[in-house]
């Protein structure tokens, strides 16, 4: 047991944990002796005070989702006894949380004993690592007292639709992990399910030594809890099979009924892992491996004998969705029933007619092989997967208008499964986009509105298209954007987001027309400064006029698959205030930047590959340069925001009220600067150019078409990335030790183990953190640091070259007369900056004298 003040800590961990800020729960005792005690609470401590005083006398419970605010009219911040009303599934705003109960096998009314509850625990674990391989974010792992909870952040909302999703989630856990040991409870599906509240102490039946009361508390919690995107919770889903107990027919006999499936599956040689009691229904056989397809060998497949004598079976695989008891049979040599076979037709029938309907539909795969249909909705053309949710409401619309009857889940999947064929085998192949895309030389920027319209970007101006091509697929995040005004000016988005260098507001205009060119690399946009400098709601307004989302900013996601389907998913992912960056998320935001992809297991298949494929426009914020990897800070463009004083802040209600006021000014701005620069872009020819060459060419176009001059854009770039030279050595320590080294001599040599013993006395004389994972602890590991790093220090005048000599590597380090540290700013002086570039305006007859003197 653990003392009043510890319980009190782990209660007010575990609301900050369930709850965000001014979420309002309900606090629940049950069999208190004076009927239910309820409570609503905001106040975290007045909770945790009130829950005290029952803690160890009987169950203490509260809300797994947050309640409507409206209920604290019922009792605010206290609780009452024998309360007549408690939370309802209507009570409860919306989803945050999936709750996996994993509760021992034991007799009702007790506490679970040491191996019961290790077991539980033990069988978390095991589902925790299963659902992590399928792209799960890590979870909140929880001790009850007695058992296990996995809770997985949701964004869901509170409807019929996301109760079943849940519901059926959990089936699908239970089939594959319950057995007779440990349970998984399927009914902690509704909106407003209590769980025990965790630094509380469980407390069924006596306190005994063999089965203890034992204090319930968060085991696990994530740094960042990441929500399970909605794609995931669906694929999760589906993979439940129709289970439905067979129902006898009087004076017949059932061909199902096997009197002993235990020598049945002997007989033929179906190894069993586990057996167990399934809901009280019936018992489960989780099998070895799947008879139907001996490649599934993780447990997928299984048999349930039903107490009344019905059996189904079934596998999670999606390759054995169509398999059942029946072909289980007919597989080992037994005949199906008459009746079984009428039923089947009625299937085929059924997927027929959905066949037929579909047929009027056009089907498309896209360059990674994936199906898409293309429908006629209110007059409009709509992208959507063929196996995708929207697609299959469509189809039982459609079934329905003309049956009056719903189609069988079967017959759907048959249905679709021919679909999905005719898109991969006949279907025209296009490259279909997120926002922005690029056919035959002319840019399209979808509008993301409900009439799917597009506006058509070349060098003869913007229009927007009503009929547009089929090129772009949508999402849920996907928001509509405004209708551009193509008379516009983006310059006005200078009004709202304050950078404080005239050089970097020239770089930022550019970066955000640049970002509308789909074909080509685009930088990783950092914003930085002191808090107070609007560094979010900069951010925010820079993804509004690009890519507008319902969820605008994201958190930096925990798993690197997480991250992968975020940049997957949002052709302008922003991530907001980040502190630091892992290597291997640093690797993959490079990916994004200059376009690759990222493949992973499909879900439920041994074998099959799903592969991300994204060239994005990645943007982050953060107080500090978050990036500090060398190969990322080449990829990326730093934008300093300068504090707004306190004179000039305003409320956020009015900042967006004045920004969306220009939105269509801005938008249509960009989009007519891009347009412009488009026929330039041809003759630009460039003696120098940065690490992202396409960006920088396109620039150099997007600036003379904004009147500013190529030159001063490429003064502006190169000075930026000279300044994210400068934090890719600073944030190096072995990079810092090489310049400091190198400050007092022009050349050194030596053995790099021999380097390392000078670098280690040098970065103790200039308080260089050694104490970090990048320092190197061995000769090797110095030779590689060295390389992630050569080109930078070579940018500055550093260059050296490693050789083996005999036992040892040799390294001679030089450094050039003209060594340049810490020098960041432009030639350029922020008056001559503003006198000639900013202020200054090209009529199109002057651009074009500009391309013609270019040339």
């Amino acid at each position: 047991m653990i003392c009043e003040q510890e319980s009190k800590d782990m209660i007010t961990y575990a609301m900050n944990v369930l709850r965000n800020e001014d979420e309002v729960a309900e606090l629940r005792i049950l069999d208190s002796g004076k009927g239910t005690i309820s409570g609503y609470f905001i106040d975290e401590d007045v909770l945790a005070q009130t829950a005290l005083k029952y803690n160890g006398q009987t169950g203490v419970y509260v809300t797994l989702n947050p309640v409507k605010k409206a209920l604290l009219a019922r009792a605010e911040n206290r609780a009452i006894i024998r309360a007549k009303q408690t939370t309802s599934d209507s009570d409860i705003e919306c989803r945050r949380w999936i709750m996996i109960d994993l509760d021992p096998v034991r007799p009702s009314g007790i506490s679970s004993n040491d191996e019961e509850h290790d077991s539980a625990i033990n069988m978390a674990k095991e589902i925790m690592k299963y659902l992590n391989e399928q792209g799960w974010p890590e979870p909140v792992l929880a001790d009850s007292g007695n058992g296990a909870h996995l809770l997985y952040y949701i964004d869901l909302p509170n409807d019929e639709y996301s109760c079943q999703l849940v519901k059926k989630i959990l089936n699908v856990l239970d089939i594959k992990f319950s057995d007779n040991v440990v349970q998984v409870d399927t009914t902690t599906y509704n909106a407003s399910r209590i769980l025990k509240l965790y630094g509380t102490v469980a407390c069924k039946g006596d306190n005994t030594a063999e089965r203890p009361h034992r204090s319930s508390m968060i085991l696990e919690c994530p740094e960042e809890i990441s929500d399970v995107p909605i794609e995931l919770l669906e694929e999760l889903s589906e993979q439940l099979p129709k289970i439905e107990e067979p129902k006898k027919k009087r004076g017949k006999k059932d061909s199902n009924d096997i009197s002993n499936i235990d020598e049945w599956l002997k007989e033929n040689k179906i190894a069993i892992a586990f057996k167990g009691r399934w809901q009280n229904k019936g018992t489960k056989y989780v099998l070895e491996i799947c008879p139907w397809n001996h490649n599934h060998t993780n447990r997928s497949a299984f048999i349930i004998k039903f107490d009344d004598g019905g059996i189904v079976a079934g596998c999670l695989h999606n390759s054995c969705r169509s398999e059942n008891w029946h072909t289980l049979k007919k597989l080992f040599g037994s005949d199906t029933e008459e009746i079984e076979n009428n039923k089947a037709l009625e299937g085929e029938k059924q997927a027929d007619i959905l066949i037929r309907l579909g047929s009027e539909s056009k089907f498309f795969k896209n360059d990674m092989d994936d199906a898409f249909v293309a429908i006629e909705i209110n007059g409009h053309t709509e992208l959507c997967k063929v196996k995708g949710r929207q697609y299959k409401m469509w189809l039982t619309m459609k079934y329905y208008t003309e049956t009056g009857k719903a189609p069988s889940t079967d017959a759907m999947n048959q249905a679709l499964g021919i679909m999905e064929m005719k898109a991969l085998f006949s279907g025209e192949q296009r490259e279909l986009q997120l926002r922005v895309a690029e056919l035959d030389g002319t840019i399209y920027y979808d509008l993301a509105d409900k009439d799917w319209r597009v506006v058509k970007i070349d060098s003869d101006g913007c229009k927007i298209l009503e009929k547009p091509p089929i090129l772009f697929v949508r999402n849920k995040n996907m928001k509509s954007q405004v209708q551009p005004d193509f008379d516009g000016d983006i310059k006005l988005l200078l009004k709202h987001i304050r950078i404080k260098n005239p050089t970097e507001q020239i770089l930022y205009l550019v970066y955000v027309v640049s970002c509308f060119v789909p074909s080509i690399p685009h930088p990783v946009l950092v914003f930085c400064g002191e808090k107070g400098a609007a560094k979010t709601t900069g951010l925010r307004m820079t993804r509004s006029v690009i890519d507008p989302a319902v969820r605008d900013l994201l958190i930096m996601p925990n798993g690197i698959q997480d991250l992968a389907l975020a940049l997957a998913n949002n052709y302008m992912p922003c991530f907001d205030n980040l502190d630091t960056l892992s290597s291997d998320k640093s690797d993959l935001l490079c990916t994004a930047s200059t376009g690759g992809g990222f493949s992973k297991r499909t879900l439920f298949t041994d074998d099959d590959e799903t592969i991300l494929s994204f060239k994005r426009c990645v943007g982050m914020n953060g107080i500090n340069v978050v990036v500090t990897r060398a190969d990322l800070l080449d990829r990326s463009i730093i934008e300093e925001l300068e504090r707004i004083d306190e004179s000039e802040r305003k409320e956020e209600k009015e900042i967006w009220k004045d920004f969306e006021a220009d939105m269509p000014q801005i938008v249509g701005g960009a989009l007519n600067t891009l347009s412009k620069a488009m026929s330039i872009y041809p003759n630009v020819k460039l003696n120098r150019l940065a690490r992202m060459a396409d960006f920088t060419r396109w620039g150099y176009a997007i600036a003379e078409a904004l009147g500013i001059g190529g030159e001063a854009f490429l003064d502006a770039y190169f000075s930026n990335q000279n300044k994210s030279n400068e934090e890719a050595i600073s944030s190096h320590p072995v990079a810092s030790a090489i310049v400091a080294l190198m400050k007092s001599t022009t050349n050194w040599n030596g053995t790099v183990a021999e380097l390392l013993g000078t670098l280690e006395r040098v970065a103790e004389r200039e308080k260089i953190n050694t104490h970090v994972k990048v320092w190197p602890n061995a000769a090797h590991i110095l030779s590689r640091r060295l390389k992630e790093v050569q080109s930078n220090l070579k940018q500055v005048g550093i260059t050296f070259d490693i050789r083996h000599m005999g036992t040892a590597k040799v390294i001679n380090i030089n450094r050039s007369e003209n060594m340049t540290i810490g020098l960041n700013d432009s030639n350029t002086s922020t008056e001559s900056l503003n006198q000639t570039t900013m202020l200054r305006r090209y009529t199109p007859e002057q651009i074009e004298d500009v391309s013609e003197d270019d040339e």
